[in-house]
């Protein structure tokens, strides 16, 4: 393994459909008591119809009905957030939706090192009505570092593919966005928007299903500047059938 892996694909488990569960987090909650509790956020869910199975060299792939990007208020500077939905407008076939997102994510937060994304992951998993929003891609940004062992630490972790219900993923800001006047402004903010396109982009196609390729966009960068260099489309024949699978555009 790498140094720095910086991207995992967790494969966690669904919560039963019929668990109950309180809509708020308290602060005094432990995160492993997270699969009885679900995170305070406010979900605009998006109701979704039955999902599209296509079928191609890659194997079987979902049709997604739209991309919830959930951005959470503690980012103190959300300039990036209008070029991101731009860029991923341009090469993803579903719609883009931006959701202020509120939730308390002191249970997640160690006394030292980075956030656990498991725990987090899974208190997601378990908050939202995968059943009707099956087919939404919902990505978390966080402003925290995190990881998910065995990584030493995560731009990005994933839950989810074709034989699960739920598509989720979280993006950590802490070493994408450059930051400065004490934390408060993106030295950058056209850089963190094309650091996190790529994430998602790639995200986005490998949750519905699409693990045949690690060319261009589907590169793993393993640095920060590894994902700098990484291409920021999708290589032939990985493009053609993207926009088979409704996952991409066509180029104009």
């Amino acid at each position: 393994m790498a140094e720095h892996e910086v991207e995992t694909v967790a494969m966690l488990h669904a919560f039963p459909a019929d668990q109950e569960l309180p809509w708020i987090m308290p602060k005094n909650s432990k995160p492993t008591r997270y699969n009885r509790l679900v995170m305070g956020m406010l979900l605009s869910f998006l109701a979704t119809g039955p999902s599209l199975a296509n079928d191609h060299a890659a194997g079987r792939t979902l049709r997604p009905t739209a991309v919830a990007l959930h951005i959470h208020e503690e980012i103190a500077d959300q300039r990036f957030v209008p070029k991101l939905v731009a860029r991923l407008q341009g090469i993803l076939a579903p719609p883009i939706v931006t959701i202020p997102t509120k939730m308390d994510l002191e249970p997640f937060r160690p006394t030292l090192g980075l956030m656990d994304a498991r725990p987090l992951l899974d208190a997601l998993i378990g908050g939202i009505d995968w059943r009707r929003d099956g087919t939404v891609v919902r990505f978390v940004v966080i402003a925290d570092d995190m990881q998910l062992k065995p990584a030493r630490f995560n731009f990005a972790a994933s839950a989810g593919d074709t034989s699960t219900p739920f598509h989720l993923s979280i993006v950590s800001l802490a070493r994408l966005q450059q930051l400065t006047d004490g934390g408060r402004v993106d030295r950058d903010p056209d850089r963190t928007a094309q650091r996190v396109f790529k994430l998602i982009a790639k995200n986005t196609a490998r949750l519905m299903g699409y693990a045949s390729s690690d060319a261009c966009l589907f590169a793993f960068p393993r640095s920060l500047s590894e994902l700098d260099a990484t291409p920021e489309n999708f290589c032939e024949p990985d493009l053609s059938a993207l926009v088979a699978a409704g996952i991409a555009r066509s180029p104009q």
